[in-house]
């Protein structure tokens, strides 16, 4: 079935009715526990890549708190269930971080990783003729509102001087833009690995462009007002605990790939793709330079129209967490 739809302000529409309910964000919490102890630190992960990576480098060991996981397909709902309360922190884009903030949340940052964007990509099916941003004028573009792909998507359109009238935008969840690139439905994809490269492999989509050296990204850690009051030593341990499991991840990433497929059914080929692509390096604390860079994407978005108004993210960081090596 195709999907038609007009272009009128969908990448300017209001992201909240986007926004799960706290009973639909909290639906993951049935995920699995680790650890022992008092106080249990609920946290939201996406795709289980985390803490996929948090086992297979023995960072799970010994913890002296217990870990409640909640996996999530994708950023948006992981925040939301943050906001609803049923969570105390995850990571996520800050492309996505920048709507939650636009909507006026108290939740905040508390942590940055640098992100290479290598893994974030904008997809055409193989046989396509397109081979330029400029190709896609008056072609349907799908991606996840609010992701890290939205934000691919206005960055290449920037540089090639295109605006996002000039092209059809398709908001669609990750697994229905899949079936809709590979029945051609749409005319391409901006989506990020684990999916991008289960398209590549298994759908024979190919990469137009990726974020690498088109847009820099930051990756955000999101805690709740409550769990940063009454956490704080949890939290800090769990994002040193990822710290090092990220540089154990670069240097070790065959057993990276082969604990992301055991994990998460993720089949072999796409996790180690994945694993190649995914460079992340996380900052012992909240540094100058990634508040800028995400206060870059919050402008883009404010410039397209995607969220009403500026945004100062500065405002939106607690950059009194410093975190163990």
């Amino acid at each position: 079935m195709k999907i038609f739809l007009s272009r009128r302000a969908i990448l300017g529409a209001s992201f909240l009715p986007l926004l799960p309910s706290p009973l639909q964000a909290a639906s993951g919490l049935s995920g699995p526990e680790d650890g022992s102890g008092g106080v249990t630190l609920f946290v939201g992960d996406q795709k289980g890549g985390i803490r996929s990576l948090l086992k297979a480098s023995g960072q799970l060991e010994q913890l002296p708190y217990r870990i409640q996981w909640a996996s999530f397909p994708v950023g948006a709902p992981l925040i939301a269930a943050i906001a609803s309360g049923a969570l105390d922190f995850g990571y996520v884009g800050d492309a996505t971080a920048t709507f939650t903030f636009a909507t006026g949340s108290s939740l905040k940052a508390i942590s940055a990783w640098h992100v290479d964007g290598k893994s974030n990509a904008l997809l055409v099916p193989g046989k396509s003729n397109i081979r330029t941003m400029r190709d896609l004028i008056g072609c349907r573009v799908a991606f996840v509102k609010g992701s890290p792909g939205h934000l691919l998507i206005l960055a290449a359109l920037k540089r090639e001087g295109l605006d996002t009238g000039q092209i059809v935008p398709v908001p669609l969840a990750a697994a229905n833009a899949r079936m809709a690139l590979a029945s051609g439905s749409i005319d391409a994809w901006a989506i990020w690995d684990p999916y991008a490269a289960t398209a590549e492999l298994e759908d024979h989509a190919r990469i137009l462009l990726t974020a690498h050296g088109l847009v820099d990204e930051v990756e955000c850690g999101i805690a709740s007002e409550a769990a940063i009051a009454k956490k704080r030593p949890e939290l800090t341990d769990f994002m040193s605990r990822v710290g090092k499991a990220l540089a154990w991840g670069a240097t070790h990433l065959e057993e990276r790939a082969l604990a992301f497929s055991r994990d998460t059914g993720t089949p072999l080929d796409i996790a180690r793709v994945t694993s190649s692509r995914m460079v992340m390096t996380a900052l012992p604390s909240v540094t100058d330079e990634a508040v800028a860079i995400h206060q870059k994407v919050a402008d883009l978005y404010q410039t397209a129209g995607v969220i009403p108004s500026r945004i100062t993210v500065a405002d939106f960081y607690d950059r009194s967490f410093s975190i163990p090596s």
